[in-house]
């Protein structure tokens, strides 16, 4: 939204214009993500907004953060990235209102969407209804998990949106996490910090723990650069396959490593070692965790940081990448990719390693099934896993599977309905098919929606990685320019024209 005002008042031609927010949120701006008190898992010095202004957000943390603690300054709780976040929307209203750009805030949930003719009919929550000539969907991270079905059974946290739940945890439950990603280390750290005493256990189906970033931060140069893609590519004229891109990232990381790989290192060069992969199956995901907390703490983490450098080229890369062996990615290597390019930072793994060590906290892989059991007053839930005991039973759980594509265009109301009149067509990646480019929405036919644009995570079947903030303000940039030009083009029509920015839960997913 801050974008869409930018361009706006930098073109004339494309006014007047209305810009509706609808918004149930008191102050728009954040989005749920950037409420909590979790720490961000990326460093404060690569979030910006304006790319003219790039240490924009550091600048303001060393000014509104209230501490000195060091971490505190790299990974800032995400409350604070969300304040900033407010107030830099809040200044670029104030400017839109003074260069003549209406901006208004409907606050409320949008629970439908039509077409009406060439316009757009949303409908809000609160039984109202309004017409709007483009519509920019930016729904932000579903609330919907895996086990999203629980979600009005009594001892079960649904949603990491609701933080003050973890927080009514008594402190010697036994809880058991269903997810062992990033998201289920911000509910461990927030359990432990809280002086949880009780039994903590965190399955996913293949993997453990993210691996653990080191303290220092190095600059490296990018893996994958575009001159490497426009070569590969033939300048765009084909596409490559995922095999391609795989010899690619291990030549460079062998190249970029300080010394040769040894099965058992906690590095990225794992993947392509059949010798590291079989030592990897042979170890307790505890034991994992702890040497990777203790190379972190030793020396850099070179494969972190050259795998970081791929930020800014990751979208084109995935784009460029045969669809079939994407779908291949997807299903069989997507977990380890996360569990090393997403990787947390030591600050939280230093919280984590008296409990994992103590055997308080433990992360099983191998995860079957979970089931509520009542017995009398009791409900407890019931966790399998393919190797060990028959299941071990604990009294609350928490899904930190994160927000599952598929299950919010089933559950939301306003996407179900916006499929179901074939307005969004589901991605067989996942999410709603996208125009690359632009964000324009695509017709089951594959040509574009005039009007309607999508960015945030529900674009990951064509973005790859839809959780970055970094990915969703580019993408964001991108439809901002492509409604600036559509409203310039149309200057023609009558002045009360009005862009609508659905917004219900504008999330930049920082991982």
């Amino acid at each position: 939204m801050w974008k869409l005002i930018d361009e706006l008042q930098a073109d004339p031609s494309a006014a007047p214009v209305r810009l509706t927010a609808v918004d149930p949120a008191e102050e728009p701006g954040s989005g749920y993500a950037f409420q909590a008190a979790h720490r961000l898992n990326m460093r404060a010095g690569r979030l910006h907004v304006d790319p003219r202004s790039p240490n924009g957000f550091s600048d303001w943390l060393r000014v509104h953060r209230g501490a000195v603690d060091r971490d505190d300054l790299e990974y800032p709780p995400r409350r604070l990235f969300g304040r900033y976040l407010r107030q830099v929307l809040a200044g670029a209203v104030a400017s839109a209102e003074r260069a003549g750009v209406a901006v208004e805030h409907w606050r409320t949930t949008a629970v439908d969407l039509d077409r009406s003719g060439e316009s757009f009919r949303i409908s809000g929550a609160d039984g109202a209804t309004r017409m709007f000539d483009v519509v920019v969907l930016a729904t932000g991270e579903s609330r919907n998990g895996a086990l999203a079905h629980w979600a009005d059974r009594q001892n079960f946290v649904a949603s990491l949106a609701d933080t003050h739940q973890l927080g009514q945890i008594p402190p010697t439950a036994d809880v058991g996490i269903v997810g062992s990603s990033l998201s289920a280390v911000d509910v461990c750290v927030q359990l432990l910090a809280q002086g949880h005493q009780g039994r903590i256990s965190c399955y996913s189906r293949t993997r453990g723990f993210p691996k653990v970033q080191s303290a220092t931060a190095e600059q490296q140069p990018a893996l994958l650069d575009p001159g490497w893609l426009h070569g590969v590519t033939q300048a765009g004229r084909r596409r490559i396959r995922l095999s391609t891109v795989a010899r690619a990232v291990a030549e460079s990381l062998d190249a970029r490593a300080r010394e040769p790989y040894t099965p058992g290192m906690p590095d990225a060069r794992e993947w392509f070692s059949r010798a590291g992969r079989r030592h990897r199956r042979r170890q307790d995901e505890n034991q994992v965790f702890a040497a990777a907390v203790a190379a972190a703490v030793e020396s850099p983490t070179t494969w972190y940081h050259a795998l970081d450098s791929l930020s800014p080229h990751t979208p084109a890369i995935w784009h460029a990448i045969d669809e079939c062996d994407q779908m291949l990615f997807l299903t069989r290597c997507r977990a380890r990719w996360n569990e090393y390019r997403h990787s947390m930072p030591l600050v939280n793994a230093r919280a984590l390693l008296p409990a994992v060590l103590s055997g308080q906290l433990t992360v099983r892989t191998g995860l079957t099934s979970v089931t509520p059991e009542d017995s009398g007053t009791a409900r407890r839930w019931r966790i399998s896993t393919r190797s060990g005991p028959p299941g071990h039973a604990y009294d609350f759980l928490v899904d930190a599977t994160g927000g599952h594509l598929a299950i919010a265009c089933q559950r939301d109301a306003l996407l179900r309905g916006a499929i179901v009149r074939g307005l969004l067509t589901i991605d067989p990646r996942g999410g709603v098919r996208v125009a690359f480019d632009t964000c324009q929405v695509l017709s089951a036919d594959g040509s574009t929606r005039p009007n309607l644009y999508l960015v945030g995570p529900l674009t990951f079947g064509t973005h790859f990685y839809t959780n970055s903030f970094e990915t969703n303000r580019d993408n964001a940039f991108r439809v901002a320019r492509a409604v600036r030009l559509s409203l310039a083009r149309a200057r023609g029509r009558p002045a009360n024209r009005a862009a609508g920015a659905e917004m219900t839960q504008m999330t930049g997913g920082s991982r």
